[in-house]
């Protein structure tokens, strides 16, 4: 696929990030906004690193601004703990699809 889409994807993503979170501000339970973000967050973060792919070369997706501030690629501390959090809840999905599955038969 052209080098192109993959922005054009990348730009579609961050598009409805955005407005997943602006939604979420008008959830009214204050622990119902903070868990909805933090999962957002971390699905979003998963994203970043996907779309991160090489940092270097003709197939980089690191944008042509960071690559000439010579800035690398970096995860915030915020980023690095939606991701954690959101890998615990996947993983105890898992295992909850996995309890019922179980019970079913």
């Amino acid at each position: 696929m052209p080098i192109h889409y993959y922005y054009y994807l990348q730009e579609d993503f961050k598009v409805h990030f955005r407005n997943i979170s602006r939604i979420m501000d008008c959830v009214g339970c204050d622990k119902c906004r903070l868990w909805g973000k933090l999962q957002i967050t971390g699905m979003g973060t998963a994203l970043k690193i996907l779309f991160s792919g090489e940092s270097m070369g003709p197939d980089s997706t690191v944008s042509q601004a960071d690559k000439k501030a010579n800035i690398p690629f970096q995860l915030t501390r915020g980023e690095i703990v939606a991701l954690i959090n959101g890998f615990g809840r996947l993983s105890k999905s898992i295992h909850e699809v996995e309890t019922f599955r179980k019970m079913m038969s």
